[in-house]
């Protein structure tokens, strides 16, 4: 949990709760700006800058779609800033947690995401992406069981939320498949073969699927992917104006 503000520009820690100025670099604490066109934000509730019209809160790894480290820095210094006002911003946790995640920075990534959890624990989202941040790029016939048994509980519940989200069913035949099947363990239901029976009738979003392959290693990795259904979004998908 945070225990103390960061400065959005420099990340020092604030020890006065009542500061308007960072200490180290001098930058407006209070200040909320677009990170698409910089316009001023003054209400922290607003799901679009007033001005440009842009989503302020990205809900899922898909919605930051092609955006570049610099692109990504702007969002994180503006969810750091409104969990900076407010420890509980379950829209600004998750989006910094997917900024974290984007750049690869696994255990904040993963923080946020449990803070999420802990905060709205119906939040599909969080459960999945938790455990994408916690695999860390590793080859999941490598996790320990307590790891597993997690994220299968995660996953699981992911989907209880939320059965519509084909990411979800794909990373949980992987993970039922390469560490349960593959290391000789019992396999509770559904097992891979039934979570993959319909998985290819959805569609999935492009750049999940492209992140999912990426960072998950099993044996057979192509053979997830090859069959799926891809959703490529275009400009009026992520609202970038």
């Amino acid at each position: 949990m945070l225990s103390s503000r960061e400065c959005p520009d420099c990340f020092a820690a604030i020890e006065d709760s009542s500061a308007q100025r960072c200490g180290y670099c001098g930058i407006m604490l209070s200040s909320r700006e677009c990170p698409d066109c910089f316009a001023a934000i003054e209400d922290s509730s607003a799901q679009r800058c007033g001005y440009c019209g842009s989503e302020l809160f990205k809900d899922s790894l898909a919605d930051l779609g092609q955006f570049d480290p610099d692109e990504i820095k702007k969002y994180l210094k503006f969810y750091t800033t409104l969990i900076n006002e407010d420890a509980h911003h379950t829209e600004a946790l998750r989006g910094l947690g997917l900024c974290y995640l984007k750049m690869g920075i696994y255990p904040l990534a993963q923080q946020q995401f449990e803070q999420v959890i802990e905060i709205a624990p119906d939040d599909a989202p969080a459960y999945y992406y938790y455990v994408l941040a916690s695999v860390k790029g590793r080859r999941l016939k490598t996790l320990r069981l307590s790891e597993a048994r997690l994220f299968e509980q995660y996953l699981l519940t992911a989907l209880q939320l939320d059965n519509q989200a084909p990411q979800y069913r794909l990373l949980l035949a992987m993970l039922k498949r390469d560490y349960y099947e593959v290391n000789g363990m019992k396999v509770s239901p559904p097992n891979a073969a039934e979570l993959l029976k319909d998985l290819y009738l959805k569609e999935i979003d492009e750049e999940e699927a492209k992140y999912l392959e990426k960072s998950v290693k099993v044996s057979g990795q192509e053979e997830y992917f090859k069959g799926l259904s891809k959703k490529k979004r275009d400009s009026t998908d992520t609202d970038r104006q």
